[in-house]
């Protein structure tokens, strides 16, 4: 029994060790979430005042009015799955699983914290800036009700988005070509079944969709430059390409082996000068 206690004991240090947010990423992503509120915050009020009254949202409304003038029952009930997959509570089941399913392959907090913090901070940057934003839903009739009264940016969008940090990871850690290909194809579809099917159900303008998926994108950009660059990133797919590496570690993703760090060491005992030696 105090062996079990002792060994549990220590893969949860073991796991623990391995969290990849400390002071200094946890400052440069608070920073980077903060400019993407500025600079969404800033395009939403451009769409919603001196943009106002222009193609681009003539071009939102026409859109919008071409997609009510076409539906069909089919086309209600496809759309109704379609926004589903980026509702709240399917966010939260898919992220919760997916995180414990990387937790449990790679025994390290690393890669599904690139997960997490990719869809927390697309989450906090759609709240505030749809807030202050403020735009209307289109003038069309609605098939949703939501109780946020704001149009831009697409929140569903922007989370369905966020999922290509799978892809990154996916990237990561392997070379074959069908799981690259496979995770590449769903993380690419997903948002623009989700854009579409929120426009068609008169919840967005192609604006707030394009919006979204900029919003997504960039939530996953941020997140997987500052994690990477951690101690724990670092140890767990390699240094960043732009980082300098002794000359027999550039290759990217290439982390040292224990027989490689026996030979370096060899060589440095070689090089010692006889006179240093006892």
């Amino acid at each position: 029994m105090n062996n079990r206690q002792g060994s549990e004991r220590h893969g949860h240090d073991g796991l623990k060790s391995t969290w990849p947010i400390h002071r200094r990423e946890a400052g440069l992503l608070a920073i980077g979430y903060l400019v993407l509120v500025g600079v969404w915050t800033g395009i939403g009020a451009l769409i919603t005042g001196p943009l106002e009254p222009s193609a681009l949202t003539r071009a939102d409304q026409r859109i919008a009015q071409w997609l009510v003038d076409h539906r069909t029952s089919t086309w209600n009930h496809l759309t109704v799955w379609g926004s589903f997959l980026a509702e709240t509570i399917t966010k939260v089941v898919v992220t919760a699983v997916l995180a414990i399913v990387l937790v449990r392959v790679w025994k390290r907090y690393f890669e599904p914290m690139v997960l997490v913090v990719s869809l927390v901070i697309e989450a906090a940057a759609f709240i505030v800036v749809t807030h202050i934003v403020g735009r209307g839903r289109p003038d069309v009739v609605r098939l949703d009700n939501s109780p946020v009264n704001s149009s831009f940016p697409s929140g569903h969008v922007a989370a369905s988005m966020a999922y290509i940090a799978i892809t990154v990871i996916i990237f990561w850690h392997t070379r074959r070509r069908w799981p690259r290909f496979l995770s590449v194809i769903v993380t690419a579809l997903i948002p623009i079944i989700v854009g579409v099917s929120r426009m068609y159900r008169g919840m967005h303008y192609f604006s707030d969709v394009v919006g979204g998926a900029l919003l997504g994108g960039a939530a996953v950009l941020l997140t997987v430059t500052v994690l990477r660059r951690s101690t724990e990133g670092i140890n767990a797919v390699g240094q960043p390409a732009d980082t300098s590496q002794p000359e027999d570690t550039a290759r990217p993703g290439h982390i040292a082996t224990p027989v490689e760090l026996n030979d370096r060491g060899s060589e440095n005992e070689r090089e010692v000068p006889a006179s240093c030696q006892s």
